[in-house]
């Protein structure tokens, strides 16, 4: 047996580099079940961070996700300073990462 092929929407795959004080996000498409966050410090770096979610409508949080408002699924004030990999489902609208220091640059990937 064969699997069945993926229908409907293709995905997300989206990787960025972020330094001090940058951020990314991602919007997930409906038909996307679970969204899977990986931040990456790399070897002899530091790093902090945040990873935020939102379940605010796509027009509130804004073309740069600034905008509604925005819970720490680790709990309010949670700066992380590791590797982290989180899986999110999709019952929210928005998911970002804020790099707040970082000697050098983190990696942050959206996959689902």
């Amino acid at each position: 047996m064969t699997p069945r092929p993926r229908q409907g929407t293709t995905g997300i795959s989206v990787e960025e580099d972020l330094h001090a004080n940058e951020g990314a996000w991602i919007s997930p498409p409906d038909r996307v079940a679970a969204v899977t966050v990986a931040v990456h410090i790399p070897a002899n770096e530091s790093a902090t961070f945040v990873i935020e979610t939102s379940c605010n409508r796509a027009d509130t949080i804004g073309e740069n996700g600034e905008g509604g408002y925005w819970d720490n699924p680790f709990g309010e004030g949670t700066i992380l300073s590791e590797n982290t990999v989180l899986m999110l489902a999709n019952a929210v609208t928005g998911i970002r990462v804020r790099c707040i220091s970082a000697s050098s640059t983190i990696n942050v990937c959206f996959v689902g």
